[in-house]
């Protein structure tokens, strides 16, 4: 009932709103300070069509298109339909100018996608003029980028988790260069690789993640530095007695040339150890760390990058397309226990994921988008080692498999 009502609401609201192009409730303090109203507080909303049909592939029960998620050891290749609203966002927004401490923003967001069309929380912060304290995009990826593009995950390569973190930044003598500082909750993920049995798991983290970064702008873009140096644990077997720690860090460099609204390039790639639960195409998987044949644990080796052009064809007619990959790998593996009980000693895994999106996007008025989307992606890997037969023998193993899938993303975009 409560979906449906919803579902209503934003109809009225959708209609009422089509000429107004403003947000759906504004509010300004008549009094001001430096031309800017004391106090100013919106409540808006970004509605989504998601329409997407699988051509081949196992993304079948997908909402977003990650390649991480095909399903290398299956064959089902049926074509199915998708259709939801569940990836609108409702958004608050407010703020105050301090006479001291200057303006004072607090900003909250929701969207549907919580199972079943339930509510989650996106984002709620409080940021001045110098502090960002709360749950937002983490600080290792870029929050100034994001190519236009209608899967809700944005690039499979990407770095957009979001996590509760304090960030302080601030500028230079000059302006154009502007530094970032923050500690970010810990993210703990668990999943087993691809038909491998790792006999590790997550246990509690008691340190957070550091991020530290850089960035120039100018009036031509930005480009951005960043690391990233995290403490994880985890534990082995269920000793819970003998928490292991590894280091994990990594460097990310991300930019725009150009802008939204017209002709721009973006780029986002990131290379490092144990970082593997910042990208998207890896999030929810245990790739942090695994067992090594001679450090007892060691933190996984990964990289991803994606590069995009938007092109305007007129002032309401744009295409985009994306290319990205991603990687990692365990090398000297301890032991891998395969689906069928074989053991294998001295393994080596690999997961590489390929893809490309463009699509064509029409705005017939502002804040409203139109668009068809096509992507494709090919998941490799690839699992190698000796196994050993119970009577001692020693076999060779060598597993290399690919899965590609392709779909058509369709649907519309609407900010009021």
């Amino acid at each position: 009932m409560t979906t449906k009502l919803l579902s209503i609401l934003f109809l009225i609201f959708f209609s009422i709103s089509i000429s107004a192009q403003e947000r759906l409730l504004k509010v300004n303090s008549k009094d001001s300070i430096g031309g800017e109203p004391k106090i100013s507080a919106w409540l808006g909303a970004n509605m989504k069509m998601n329409g997407y049909y699988n051509i081949k592939g196992g993304l079948q029960e997908y909402d977003t298109f990650n390649v991480g998620k095909i399903d290398v050891y299956g064959n089902d290749n049926r074509q199915n339909l998708g259709l939801d609203l569940n990836q609108t966002q409702v958004r608050m927004d407010a703020s105050y100018i301090h006479p001291y401490i200057g303006k004072i923003r607090a900003h909250i967001s929701w969207d549907f996608w919580g199972g079943n069309g339930q509510m989650r929380l996106r984002k709620a912060y409080v940021m001045t003029d110098n502090w960002q304290i709360g749950q937002d995009w983490e600080n290792f990826g870029d929050q100034n980028i994001w190519p236009n593009v209608l899967d809700f995950d944005g690039p499979p390569s990407g770095i957009w988790a979001r996590v509760p973190f304090v960030k302080y930044f601030n500028s230079f003598a000059d302006n154009k260069w502007i530094y970032e500082i923050a500690v970010q909750a810990p993210m703990v993920n668990y999943g087993s690789f691809t038909n491998v049995l790792v006999p590790i798991e997550s246990t509690y983290q008691n340190l957070p993640d550091a991020v530290l970064a850089i960035k120039r702008k100018g009036d031509w873009g930005h480009i951005r530095l960043s690391t990233v140096y995290r403490a994880i644990n985890y534990i082995e077997k269920g000793n819970t007695e003998d928490v292991k720690r590894i280091l994990g860090y990594g460097g990310s460099l991300s930019g725009m040339i150009g802008g939204f609204g017209r002709n721009n390039f973006q780029f986002q790639t990131a290379v490092g150890k144990g970082i593997s639960a910042y990208i998207v195409s890896f999030g929810g998987s245990n790739y942090d760390a695994y067992p090594h044949q001679d450090s007892n644990f060691e933190s996984t080796p990964s990289l991803g990058g994606w590069a995009a052009y938007e092109h305007y064809i007129t002032p309401i007619v744009h295409i985009n397309l994306v290319y990205g990959y991603t990687k990692f790998e365990m090398n000297n593996i301890a032991t891998l226990q395969l689906e069928d009980g074989s053991l294998v000693t001295q393994g080596h895994a690999s997961s590489f994921h390929n893809y490309i999106l463009t699509n064509i996007m029409w705005d017939p008025y502002p804040n409203f988008a139109v668009g068809i989307e096509f992507n494709y992606g090919v998941k490799n890997v690839k699992t190698k080692g000796n196994i050993i037969e119970p009577r001692g023998d020693k076999l060779i193993y060598n597993d290399d498999i690919s899965r590609d899938a392709s779909r058509i993303s369709f649907g519309f975009m609407y900010n009021f």
